[in-house]
């Protein structure tokens, strides 16, 4: 489990350290902190990276559900050994790698990018042509990731009582095991919850600019 909690974290990270030494100071001083020579790279570099960490924190939702639904509902305590975890793990980051260069160096229509003026980043939009990423990739997974998660945390929740009582009669040290466990799945079910508020905040509300800073 803490291999699978570990990936979200670190991609965290990242994702805040990027915005700490390049998007702040790009909105404190309105311009890019990027030379000419090698802005262009650096700047694909970073916008390739932060669309990675959030795609990879995505699919962390599902994988922490999954893991949570076979820990607790199916009662499975020793499937996630430390050789599958780090297959599901290695798997969720190839599929994060195909979604960000998918988005990113094959559909130019809707790649997205670091912006100082919006805060955060944005979408390169070609007037005329339609959205696939948004339409295909972005929408499909942003649901997908938030519809599994929930579905499973659900389960989880109605089974409990049923699953508490049957646990009793048969063995009171895994009856133990499963509230401990039950505390881990309360944490993850508060952060994919998180999740669809903050990707349903930045889809459903305007784009702030940055106009207000030049009076």
């Amino acid at each position: 489990m803490y291999i699978l909690y570990l990936q979200p974290l670190i991609t965290d990270i990242v994702f805040e350290l990027i915005h700490l030494f390049y998007v702040a100071p790009s909105v404190i001083m309105q311009a890019t902190l990027l030379g000419d020579l090698l802005g262009p790279y650096l700047s694909s570099f970073l916008d390739s990276t932060q669309t990675y960490c959030w795609y990879n924190n995505s699919l962390s939702q599902v994988s922490l559900a999954l893991n949570r639904f076979v820990v607790t509902v199916l009662l499975r305590l020793h499937f996630f050994t430390p050789s599958r975890t780090l297959l599901f793990s290695l798997l969720q980051h190839l599929l994060a790698i195909l979604i960000t260069v998918t988005l990113q160096y094959f559909l130019l229509c809707c790649k997205i990018e670091l912006a100082y003026s919006n805060y955060s980043f944005r979408e390169v939009l070609i007037p005329g042509v339609f959205n696939y990423g948004w339409a295909y990739i972005k929408l499909p997974a942003k649901i997908a990731c938030s519809v599994i998660p929930l579905a499973i945390y659900c389960v989880i929740l109605f089974s409990i009582r049923f699953i508490g009582k049957r646990l009793n009669l048969q063995s009171r040290e895994l009856s133990r095991r499963r509230k401990q466990e039950l505390r881990f799945t309360a944490q993850f079910a508060v952060i994919a919850i998180s999740y669809v508020l903050s990707w349903g905040t930045f889809s459903l509300l305007p784009p702030t600019t940055a106009q207000w800073v030049k009076g």
